[in-house]
């Protein structure tokens, strides 16, 4: 098989981030992420071996409804899980 017919891996989505790559997929500064983030305006993060992670499918879920404030979301997650 020669290299231009050899399959090429896909990219894998990360299925979650951190904060600074978090920030860029909402199109925020990190500063500004900080900040939504002190005042709980963002998806739940969540510790990953002491490290703080965002899921993407949360962000995006998050960004799809809106950017609902965190009240709004949880409930529509919770209707979406029935």
């Amino acid at each position: 098989m020669s290299k231009s017919s050899e399959a090429k891996p896909l990219p894998i989505e990360p299925i979650s981030v951190r904060p600074k790559v978090a920030s860029a997929l909402i199109g925020v500064s990190p500063r500004k992420f900080a900040e939504m983030r002190a005042c709980g305006l963002l998806p739940k993060g969540h510790k990953l071996n002491g490290c703080l992670v965002y899921l993407t499918k949360d962000l995006k879920l998050w960004a799809e409804w809106g950017f609902p404030c965190m009240d709004k979301f949880l409930a529509l997650q919770k209707g979406e899980k029935k």
